[in-house]
This record gives C-alpha cells, sequence and structure tokens, in this order.
C-alpha cells in the first residue's frame, strides 16, 4: 500500500515537473508568435512613393497600374492626385502652402503597400531602380534610413528570440530528462526484481513508456490550460499591445506542447529503462 501510494507521489511530482516545464517552453512559444506577428505588422506598413512625371500620359499612367498590379512585390497601391497631395500635406502642416506659392509643386503619385516579405533593404533597392526605369516615373521616395533600422533592429530581435528558444528548448529536455531519470530510478527494484523472474527488455519497457506516454499527454494538456490563463491575463494588462489570443493560435502551441512532452517523456523514458535494465544484467 505504501510502494502504491509512493509510486503515485513520484508520478505527480514528475508529473508537474513537466507541466511547468513544458509551459515555459509555450511561454517561450507564444512569445515568438507575437514577435513574428509584430514583425510582419511593421513591415507590412511600410509604404513607397512612385511619384509621377508632370509629363506622364494617360497611357503611361495605365502601364505602371498594369505592373504594379502584376509585380510580386506590391499587396496594394493608391493613385494620389497632386490636388489630394496638396491637401494631405496642407492638413498635416496647417498651412495653406498652394496660395502662398501661387501655385501646387506637389506631382501626382502612387502610394504602394509592400508585402511583409520585400520590406527589406536590398529588395526595396531593386524595386527602386525598376520603378525609375518605368515611363512616366520622375522618382521613388521612401525613408531608406528609417527602413534600414527598423529593419535591422527588427533581425536583430528575431535572432535573440530564436536564440533564447533555442536555449530555453534545450534546458526543458535536461529538466525534463533528470526528473524522468530520478523517476525511473525510485522503480529500479521492481525493475531487478522483474528481470529475476525472466522478463524481457520490452516487457519491461512497455509499462513504463505507457505511463510516460499518458504523462506527456496530461502535462502537455494542463501546461496548455496554464498558457491560454497566461495569454488572456496578459492581453487584460497590456491591452494597448496587440497580442495573439485567438483560439488558433492557442490550438496550435497546445498540440505542439502535447506533442513535445509525448515525445520528450516517452524517449527518455525508454532511454532510462533500457540504462538500468542493462545494468542488472
Amino acid at each position: 500500500m505504501a510502494g502504491r501510494k509512493g509510486l503515485k507521489a513520484d508520478y505527480s511530482i514528475a508529473t508537474v515537473s513537466v507541466t511547468l516545464v513544458l509551459l515555459l517552453l509555450g511561454v517561450v512559444g507564444y512569445i515568438l508568435l507575437n514577435a513574428y506577428s509584430s514583425t510582419s505588422a511593421v513591415r507590412g506598413e511600410l509604404r513607397v512613393s512612385v511619384m509621377l512625371a508632370d509629363t506622364a500620359t494617360p497611357v503611361q499612367r495605365a502601364a505602371i497600374e498594369k505592373r504594379m498590379g502584376m509585380h510580386p512585390a506590391v499587396a496594394a497601391w493608391r493613385y494620389v492626385s497632386a490636388d489630394e497631395a496638396a491637401s494631405e500635406f496642407q492638413a498635416y502642416i496647417g498651412t495653406d502652402f498652394v496660395g502662398f506659392l501661387g501655385e501646387n509643386p506637389l506631382p501626382a503619385s502612387y502610394e504602394l503597400t509592400l508585402h511583409p516579405n520585400y520590406a527589406e533593404a536590398a529588395k526595396l533597392a531593386e524595386l527602386e531602380q525598376e520603378c525609375r526605369a518605368w515611363k512616366g516615373v520622375d522618382e521613388v521616395v521612401y525613408q531608406r534610413k528609417i527602413v534600414d533600422a527598423v529593419m535591422r533592429n527588427l533581425n536583430r530581435l528575431n535572432v535573440i528570440l530564436l536564440g533564447l528558444g533555442g536555449f530555453l528548448l534545450l534546458i526543458t529536455v535536461m529538466l525534463i530528462s533528470n526528473t524522468l531519470r530520478l523517476a525511473v530510478a525510485s522503480r529500479r527494484q521492481a525493475i531487478e526484481t522483474m528481470k529475476l523472474v525472466g522478463a524481457t527488455p520490452g516487457f519491461i519497457r512497455r509499462p513504463f513508456v505507457l505511463r510516460s506516454f499518458t504523462q506527456g499527454v496530461v502535462a502537455g494538456l494542463l501546461a496548455s490550460g496554464l498558457l491560454w490563463l497566461f495569454a488572456d491575463g496578459l492581453a487584460e494588462v497590456l491591452p494597448e499591445v496587440k497580442l495573439m489570443t485567438d483560439r488558433e493560435t492557442i490550438a496550435l502551441l497546445a498540440s505542439a506542447m502535447v506533442l513535445v512532452g509525448v515525445l520528450i517523456c516517452t524517449t527518455f523514458t525508454a532511454l532510462a529503462v533500457n540504462r538500468y535494465v542493462k545494468l542488472t544484467d
């Protein structure tokens, strides 16, 4: 009776330990997904203005619009007439500069919204050269220094987060491995007894692996529930930050946590059992 209670206690402690470690891994994954989403959002906000020459003809404009519609870098575009450009700039500065100058110096243009994958300095430079070669285009304008600084910082942030995620994954594997090894060590006497009565390594390993499979599923589900509470609470504390709290994202992370829990638990349990089976040979 005492042995069964001790076994249940060891199993419960191991399950709680695996749950907490999987929760840590899930939180890191949640942060990485939000960082990637934020990066894509920032890249998607990049705008490029294609300024038209005063001599641009309707035929040239139609050709430009056709090329923009077919270009893989352009997600959307908007035509801004010279009068619209003057009105927007006048509202921005709060002064009637057209009346002061006596003419409107701003040309008509196309405002391009780029796909996030093309919001990089090298690809923007290629797009700029390509657009400049189009007939009817006078100039291509975008904030080069700001783009370079933003992209450099975003790439640096992604590298740091990926490195942190990899480091924590390694720590997770080590912690779960030690926890399961200790749990199997507490059953060493049972393993020795099974060996003495002629049980094969596969027969000895099977109940441990099945129990660890269940343990991985339970720990993954518990960690998923805690992650949901964490994400929901974080969204309430930081309402100004657009965090990913949709069911699809949480379900994806939950599935990954259960899968990782099952793989790690069954793998390291089998390795630990094999070790003690060999030690009793």
